[in-house]
């Protein structure tokens, strides 16, 4: 199936320009870049795109201010607007700092997947940095445990989750080469998924084909079961 945020992530990639290279590009519009069977998984459509940037301190995030609204970005006073978040025409970027002390929060492997982030050329000379795979998923778990409360039968961190296991078959074998910690961390979030009793029930729902909900689940079991080095 075709990418439904790819459009979306062309265009913020085209409006950002050269702002573009500074940042890597996390959350579920990356879900499709990730898929290496895109038919056999469906990714969950979004609205607003989400990405990092490495500064070092709340000044050096303030600095992007007039970076990005030379190239047409604004922010609203509406209450409720969180500070990172900018729009263009109709496009919303949320853009966060890896390190959590700049604006009092951040995911913790965002910093270590900001160091191991891979390329997509999404159309000649037009290219983004993104989440590998292991980060990908360690970030989406400590969503999923953080603001989803768990709830495998509701939650869109944990639909991305699945979407990549259903559209990656090699990343088992990847998670043994990547780094010990985000490898451990992502095996053993998947034990914790397994082990939760409505996991299974919920399952069939979360894949875009149900027949693939028992590959789907080998492939977690296939993961729990790794002992990265």
């Amino acid at each position: 199936m075709a990418d439904p945020n790819l459009e979306l992530l062309r265009s913020m990639a085209l409006a950002l320009g050269p702002v573009c290279d500074r940042l890597v590009f996390v959350g579920g519009c990356a879900t499709g870049l990730l898929l290496t069977n895109p038919a056999a998984a469906n990714v969950r459509p979004t609205e607003d795109v989400d990405a990092i940037i490495e500064v070092a301190s709340l000044a050096g995030y303030h600095a992007m201010q007039p970076v990005l609204a030379a190239r047409g970005f604004i922010q609203t006073m509406e209450d409720n607007t969180p500070p990172f978040r900018w729009f263009w025409k109709r496009m919303q970027l949320d853009l966060v700092p890896v390190d959590e002390h700049v604006l009092g929060f951040a995911n913790r492997w965002y910093r270590p997947g900001f160091a191991a982030a891979v390329s997509t050329e999404l159309q000649p000379g037009l290219v983004l940095r993104h989440l590998d795979a292991a980060h990908f998923l360690a970030t989406k778990f400590e969503a999923f445990n953080d603001r989803g409360g768990r709830d495998v039968y509701l939650n869109h961190d944990l639909e991305d989750i699945i979407t990549v296991i259903d559209g990656r078959a090699e990343l088992a074998d990847e998670l043994l080469r990547a780094e010990a910690s985000v490898a451990g961390h992502v095996v053993q979030q998947t034990q914790s998924l397994l082990a939760h009793p409505d996991m299974q029930n919920a399952l069939p729902g979360l894949v875009e084909q149900p027949m693939r909900a028992g590959i789907v689940l080998q492939r977690l079991q296939q993961i729990a079961s790794l002992n990265p080095r």
